[in-house]
Parts: C-alpha cells; structure tokens; sequence
C-alpha cells in the first residue's frame, strides 16, 4: 500500500496540524511516512496545505506520485487540486465550506465537521472531525492509533478532540471501502 494524500485548507484552520496527526498515527502503526507542507505568507486567512505519502514499505520520493486522497476545508483546496486528482481518487470535503460540482470525476464524501464539532463544544475541532472521517473511510490507521496521535499532542483537550475524532471516524466509515 502506497497512498498520496492532499491536505488544504485556510490559514488557522488546523490543515497542517491535521496532516501531522494523520502521519503520527500511521508512524503508530508501523508505517512509513513523508510530509511536505507549503503555506502562503499570510498567517491566517491564507491558503496552507500538506502533502502526504503513507506506505507500508521504505518511501523514495518525497512528494505523492499519485494524489488518491484530497481532504480540504476550503473551496480553494478543491478547485486548486481538482486538475491532480482522477476518477480513482476521492475527496473528503468540509462540507458547509466547499461547494463540489455535481460532475466532479473523484468520488467526493462531504462531512459536516464544524457542525460536529459544534455540537460537541469543540468549535476548534473541524479538523479533527475530518481526521476521523479520513481514518473511518480509509482505515489508513487505526483508530486507536488516531486517539494516541491525539492524546501525545493535545494532553490538555484529548476528551474534547477524542470525541470530535469519534465522531468524524463514524461518519467517514458510512463510506469506507
């Protein structure tokens, strides 16, 4: 297993620490991983997104070959990536923040994260929904892994940001494969 991920979004968003913990939970279950990020040079309100390549064996080239996943929480994220993707890729989407065209080639699941994240007092924890989702649908890396990633960076939130993850991780498992 070899997998390309995509992961964009706005500045304050949480798109790079997302990425981040999705690569420390797959490093929880003994996979091999790369991440490059790139950002504009806005702090917030600027576009920032995170390349991932996730596999089961040594990786050799830092940047995905293939993008299979683009996980976005900004209109700019899809329409940005759409050219890269095929119909073999899929999209998860913010869904009260991206629009996608009726159309659209990938397969595209939308989650209403900042909902979710509202409804558990966690109004911050959008990003951590979508992880959930991310792990559900593709099983990537487990969930316990994911609730770990968790717990190491955010000790002060893990029942918040657990609960947020739970909750994604339900939703994007209604889609999995």
């Amino acid at each position: 297993m070899k997998l390309g991920i995509r992961m964009y979004g706005m500045g304050g968003q949480g798109i790079i620490t997302l990425a981040k913990l999705v690569g420390e939970a797959a490093l929880e279950d003994g996979k091999f991983v790369i991440m490059t990020e790139e950002y504009s040079p806005y702090i917030t309100g600027g576009w920032s997104k995170a390349d991932l390549v996730i596999s089961d064996e040594t990786i050799d080239y830092p940047l995905p070959e293939e993008l299979n996943y683009l996980v976005t929480l900004s209109q700019e994220g899809l329409d940005a990536t759409l050219k890269d993707l095929d119909s073999k890729s899929t999209v998860l989407t913010e869904k009260s923040l991206v629009t996608v065209p009726e159309n659209m080639r990938p397969r595209s699941i939308e989650i209403n994260g900042i909902e979710i994240s509202k409804s558990l007092r966690n109004p911050k924890g959008a990003n951590i929904v979508l992880m959930g989702a991310f792990s559900g649908l593709t099983k990537t890396f487990s969930a316990e892994s994911g609730r770990r990633a968790i717990t190491k960076r955010f000790p002060k939130y893990v029942d918040a940001n657990i609960a947020c993850f739970e909750r994604g991780y339900d939703e994007g498992a209604k889609y999995g494969r």
